[in-house]
């Protein structure tokens, strides 16, 4: 290598809680939130973080980030941002 290929850069994702994908969007669209997804929810609404949902429920991380692919994919967005806005908009909270 000579040293002028550009070098690959990490992923810098930040997010606690991966993008549901256009397929799981695709299927999970129009099905009701179940009553543990709710809950995620309701935690997400509070700003709470991934780790502190999980030590709420005592559920692993990856249950929550589990939970929150199929919201995302229920509400039909793709981060947690709109998830909570889309909860807030549809009178999910309470």
């Amino acid at each position: 290598m000579s040293g002028t290929e550009p070098q690959e850069q990490p992923s810098t994702h930040t997010d606690n809680a991966p993008v549901a994908s256009r397929k799981t969007r695709a299927m999970l669209s129009g099905k009701p939130l179940t009553p543990k997804e709710r809950e995620i929810l309701h935690w997400a609404v509070e700003g709470k973080t991934v780790w502190e949902i999980s030590r709420i429920r005592s559920i692993s991380q990856a249950t929550v980030k589990f939970h929150l692919r199929n919201i995302y994919g229920k509400l039909q967005v793709t981060n947690r941002v709109q998830a909570v806005n889309e909860a807030i908009k549809q009178g999910l909270c309470e």
